[in-house]
């Protein structure tokens, strides 16, 4: 079974992406701040730590068995797929992670993420690898001096804390005290870099900040006004995951505005001022590719994996939603489902027309599973259900004087609050029921878009619902 652990390998076609945001980090002049959008589920933890890879080589968030099976494929010169390139600027950059939804409880999260960058700064730097005396002195100071910046960060925020949280006042904003704490982090920072190097850029160090949009809106907030505060450093990088509109909503509830200003304006012109290169993460290009190479972990039969591909494939129009986290759990249920087909032993001819059909029953059945639970539940009670479902898919009906018509829709309250991802059939002269469906546009990211409704009128009315028994409780029809 698959589990929503972040992935360092790239399945996701994404590597010239991970090549052009590691390249901008890597040779951009601090103090920069970038974002990375995705929606939950179309995987910004697992290309950010691909980034990191990327840059430094290392990303000690993944197992270790991991990183080396990654670094032993590298070698593999008779390999079929490039490599993932790793380790491109590990002379160059240092790398620091932190899980803002972690620490969201904290009265200052800039002070924890202070605290990460110190510890990890601590193992993970040149520290490590000084030998010299003198050498470990200037890091045992610079690891001070960041405590001792830390400490006074916390005893400000912890004043204005109590005084209602005005973090905009103008002595939390002052030029003086920031300015001195920002050169104490940059001259301490400094020091943990590695040296200039020939033919590479600058040194600098990259914090990558994860789940920014999973913390509640006020500690997003805090956390972004900490960093505009007190880490713009001209050796310092930061890099956000993040769903930008759910952190310009936590930040439209943090500003505060005058004279009946749009907060929502003001959020996202903050935003933009904080954030100004944001890359969005694109959704999965071949959904349809993406379930069966995952079936290849869920399904033991070559024969039936193959079969369900060629039943995937039957559809003019997509099935499956553009998210990587979904199409995982729909391919963990698929295979549970898979023993359920009535092929013996699991072996049958990859183009057989009844097999086909049987793996497509199989597949409408998980995927209203696992996309739309209530929906399931009513017919898992009620196998005739199916028919209703059908004709609300079609919406079209042949009337007694021979002209197809729009039919009125099954009254079934929970299928409205649905959106069919193909426009309703237009009524043909002929009488004949259209075979044509226009594409619309719904947002790929929504979880209410019932993509299964292409397959289903693909199988149009030559199924009855008796047909899906097997599947929905396990019982031969």
């Amino acid at each position: 079974m698959h589990n929503d652990e972040p992935a360092l390998l790239d399945t996701l076609e994404r590597g010239r992406l991970i090549e052009e945001v590691g390249e901008a980090i890597a040779r951009c002049k601090p103090p920069q701040v970038f974002g990375v959008h995705g929606d939950w589920g179309l995987g910004k933890t697992s290309f950010l730590h691909q980034v990191q890879w990327y840059l430094t080589g290392d990303c000690p968030q993944q197992p270790e068995a991991v990183t080396e099976e990654m670094k032993k494929q590298a070698k593999d010169v008779e390999a079929d797929v490039p490599a993932q390139k790793y380790g491109v600027y590990k002379a160059a950059v240092q790398a620091v992670w932190f899980d803002a939804w972690r620490y969201q409880n904290e009265a200052a999260p800039v002070v924890a993420l202070l605290h990460e960058m110190r510890a990890q700064l601590s193992w993970g730097s040149r520290a490590v690898r000084a030998t010299s005396r003198n050498a470990k002195v200037l890091v045992r100071g610079a690891l001070l001096s960041m405590e001792g910046a830390t400490k006074k960060i916390g005893l400000q925020y912890s004043r204005f804390h109590q005084a209602n949280r005005e973090w905009e006042t103008e002595n939390l904003a002052s030029a003086l005290p920031s300015h001195t704490l920002r050169e104490h982090l940059r001259a301490a920072v400094a020091q943990l870099l590695p040296r200039k190097l020939a033919g590479l850029p600058p040194p600098k160090l990259v914090v990558f900040i994860d789940d920014v949009d999973r913390c509640e809106p006020e500690a997003a907030y805090r956390l972004l006004e900490g960093l505009k505060i007190y880490l713009t450093l001209d050796n310092c990088v930061f890099v956000l995951g993040m769903n930008q509109k759910a952190i310009e909503e936590a930040i439209a509830k943090g500003i505060r505005t005058e004279n009946g200003d749009d907060p929502t304006m003001r959020a996202a012109a903050y935003m933009e001022k904080l954030c100004q290169n944001v890359w969005r993460l694109p959704a999965v290009r071949r959904p349809e590719q993406l379930l069966y190479d995952l079936l290849a972990s869920t399904v033991d039969s070559s024969a039936v994996r193959s079969c369900i591909k060629r039943a995937v494939e039957e559809p003019a129009h997509s099935y499956l939603p553009s998210n990587p986290r979904r199409i995982k759990g729909l391919a963990n249920l698929i295979g549970r489902l898979a023993p359920r087909l009535p092929m013996p032993n699991q072996e049958v001819e990859p183009d057989d027309p009844q097999a086909i059909v049987e793996a497509q029953l199989l597949v409408i059945v998980a995927c209203i599973h696992q996309f739309h639970p209530d929906l399931y539940v009513r017919w898992e009670a009620d196998s005739a259900l199916y028919d209703k479902i059908r004709i609300w898919c079609e919406a079209v009906e042949t009337r007694d004087d021979g002209i197809t018509r729009p039919s009125e829709e099954p009254s079934l309250s929970f299928l409205q609050s649905l959106t069919l991802p193909l426009q309703r059939a237009t009524p043909e002269p002929t009488g004949s029921a259209p075979e044509d469906y226009e594409s619309t546009f719904p947002d790929p990211t929504r979880a209410n878009v019932f993509w299964i409704q292409s397959m289903i009128l693909h199988l149009g009315r030559q199924v009855a619902s008796h047909r899906f028994e097997r599947y929905l409780h396990g019982v031969p029809a």
